[in-house]
């Protein structure tokens, strides 16, 4: 009797594991490079980032064409792909001291929100289903580069040092510097979570020209390309002074252009060629204005797929600085009842 339960129970243990997770992460085909190394950035000013930010989906085109004395971009924007098994993936990039605090910011594709299913009062800025195919995660850390164990453009590393005490016991330090505070008071090395920006504030003080080097850890790639756009920037000042929130950084949501032969074309300057997804600015402007609803419902094709159209029926009429007229240019297989006399 003991043996027959045995052989049910190993039975029903295969039964349930017949999962493996792999639909949930994209293929590491080497397509996008799952680890680059960005080089020495310069830091931006407010004026500066009003200037980024006003260029919408140019984003990216901005931060390649404006340098500093040295050369070096005030921002950047790339594609990561989806790492190996047992290879942490991401972005490196450095920038030097300036003497008081700065503010560091990575802002990932491209907008999530919970879908709002009460029964009862649900909040209508979030009651149409999300698109999570389309977004990515990105954890920020950063610190003095001389505490830095990665090999940039290599392998991603990390700020920890090890010492052996008087017992004979190793010991751990962090030396990381950016610190995420959450929800709770004091909640160290907190993360915002998926198509979140990330940002923290680092004293420089004292260690003027002194570099400092950012990570920026790709958590989860999108699975809808299997290619992760990120926007980063180290702003003057604290990141007090600014509201950041998903409209800071404008376009981080790319699509790379393919060359003759299907790979991934680049520039002159071995930069991979990548635009702004179509009406992705829009839908990040319609999350900071708490037009989603709207949003969705007038192109349904940015958004969740299971969304309820219903509600469209009584949604607010989209205002007319969030209108896409290139949707129906580019998503039309995807929406054929509102692009179908396009």
């Amino acid at each position: 009797m003991q043996n027959k339960l045995m052989l049910l129970a190993t039975g029903l243990a295969l039964l349930a594991c017949d999962r493996s997770g792999d639909d949930y992460v994209p293929a590491a085909d080497g397509t996008y490079p799952p680890v680059i190394d960005v080089g020495e950035m310069a830091v931006m000013t407010a004026d500066q980032l009003q200037e980024l930010r006003a260029e919408g989906g140019n984003a990216r085109s901005w931060c390649q064409d404006n340098l500093d004395e040295n050369g070096n971009p005030y921002c950047y924007y790339g594609l990561l792909g989806q790492a190996p098994n047992g290879v942490k993936g991401g972005a490196t990039f450095t920038f030097r001291g300036t003497g008081d605090r700065v503010c560091i910011v990575t802002d990932p594709e491209t907008v999530f929100w919970n879908t709002a299913v009460a029964s009862v009062n649900p909040d209508d800025k979030y009651s149409y289903a999300d698109l999570e195919q389309d977004d990515g995660d990105i954890d920020l850390f950063a610190g003095l580069s001389s505490y830095y164990t990665g090999s940039p453009g290599v392998e991603l590393g990390d700020f920890k040092g090890f010492y052996t005490d008087a017992l004979g016991n190793s010991v751990a330090i962090e030396y990381g510097e950016c610190f995420q505070y959450g929800a709770q008071s004091g909640m160290n090395n907190a993360h915002a979570g998926r198509a979140s920006a990330e940002y923290c504030t680092i004293n420089t003080s004292n260690r003027v020209d002194k570099l400092y080097t950012v990570v920026l850890e790709s958590f989860a790639v999108p699975l809808d390309d299997g290619a992760l756009g990120f926007g980063a920037v180290v702003l003057d000042g604290s990141c007090g002074d600014y509201v950041i929130n998903e409209c800071t950084l404008f376009g981080e949501g790319l699509e790379a252009q393919f060359d003759e032969n299907d790979d991934v074309a680049l520039d002159e300057n071995g930069e991979q060629v990548a635009l702004a997804r179509a009406c992705t600015v829009q839908l990040e402007q319609a999350s900071c204005d708490g037009a989603l609803q709207s949003f969705c419902c007038e192109y349904p094709a940015l958004c969740g797929e299971d969304g309820d159209r219903t509600q469209c029926e009584t949604a607010p009429a989209l205002p007319d600085n969030l209108t896409c007229p290139s949707y129906c240019d580019v998503y039309a297989d995807m929406d054929t009842e509102n692009c179908a006399s396009e």
